[in-house]
């Protein structure tokens, strides 16, 4: 029996899924750092995000560090420029992020640099900094030292040498250090623990662990430059 063109069409059209006419989904990142593998724990966040913190209050640039298992069928180079024009790392119009991703199927890295940094930070300043601090320690499987040590000396050169203006965000990333969430947000938390104490009489404890990375509110709106490194380990 012969198939019409057209027939043959329709059948094959209702037999493909439809995720496969779908393009890549790039991660919106809402915080400075983002693990979707889990190799770090919840203190080893806090710890990263307490030096971005420091940068973003001291020049208003901001620090994005994401993880990932994989970045196909993109790439690395592709994924992370897509994902930081998706989260606009940086203030707007300052252009002054930089994403440092890392895919752990891949064994791969890329720092991102927005059009604001290319300045301080070049790709040939970037790859050093990554060779020293951050190769070595994801080579042993040291995800927490090795994204640590590199957001430092790379949040070192932003505090050193940027000289634009500190525009910060209308509300502060998290008022209390220790403590990431908003003032209002804290309120929140603390009034449903008491309620939840007083409705079971004390013999429930609260945990509001999974509340505790709500604080924030987004990046600013800025562009990646298309610059950076990238490396393997």
């Amino acid at each position: 029996m012969r198939w019409h063109p057209l027939v043959a069409i329709v059948l094959l059209l209702q037999v493909i899924p439809v995720w496969a006419f779908a393009g890549p989904s790039y991660p919106k990142l809402e915080y400075y750092v983002t693990d979707q593998v889990g190799v770090l724990t919840v203190n080893d966040i806090y710890d990263i995000e307490d030096l971005c913190l420091e940068v973003d209050n001291g020049t208003g640039c901001e620090i994005a560090v994401l993880i990932v298992n994989t970045t196909q069928p993109d790439g690395i180079d592709l994924f992370a420029v897509k994902t930081f024009e998706e989260s606009g790392i940086g203030k707007e119009g300052l252009d002054n992020g930089l994403l440092l991703m890392i895919s752990v199927s891949e064994k791969m890295w890329r720092i991102e640099v927005g059009y604001g940094l290319e300045g301080i930070l070049p790709p040939i300043k970037v790859n050093q900094i990554a060779e020293d601090n951050l190769e070595p320690f994801l080579e042993e499987g040291n995800y927490y030292e090795g994204i640590l040590y590199t957001v430092a000396f790379l949040g070192e050169e932003i505090l050193d040498n940027w000289d634009g203006p500190v525009e910060k965000e209308k509300e502060p990333w998290y008022p209390i250090p220790f403590i990431p969430l908003l003032w209002w947000q804290l309120l929140i938390v603390v009034l449903i623990a008491l309620a939840v104490f007083v409705v079971t009489g004390g013999r429930v404890l609260f945990f509001a662990g999974g509340l505790f990375k709500g604080g924030g509110g987004g990046f600013g709106g800025g562009r990646s430059g298309g610059s950076g490194a990238r490396g393997r380990f």
